[in-house]
């Protein structure tokens, strides 16, 4: 629930994450601030992480093209690792 007693819903756009992640950084009430990061980790762990990342890295805000270099980390962090026999050729 965000201020007025609602819950932040999902965002379904680009434009939708791009809101929410500006609305991140402004000021609100804890509840609402929390709801906001829980939906943004959860397109961070989602497998369109790397799409939103890619897309969001073309905003004119800094802050959301942080979001989108942060959601990039925790991709590869995530997603991203190798091992086995690769590693041990390389």
């Amino acid at each position: 629930m965000n201020g007025n007693g609602t819950q932040v819903a999902a965002p379904q756009t680009i434009a939708e994450v791009e809101h929410l992640v500006k609305r991140l950084y402004q000021p609100g009430s804890p509840r609402t601030i929390t709801q906001i990061n829980d939906q943004l980790q959860r397109l961070q762990l989602s497998p369109e992480g790397w799409h939103i990342a890619d897309a969001l890295l073309a905003s004119s805000d800094p802050n959301v093209r942080f979001f989108a270099a942060l959601t990039f980390t925790v991709k590869l962090n995530n997603d991203g690792s190798v091992s086995g026999p690769e590693l041990s050729t390389r």
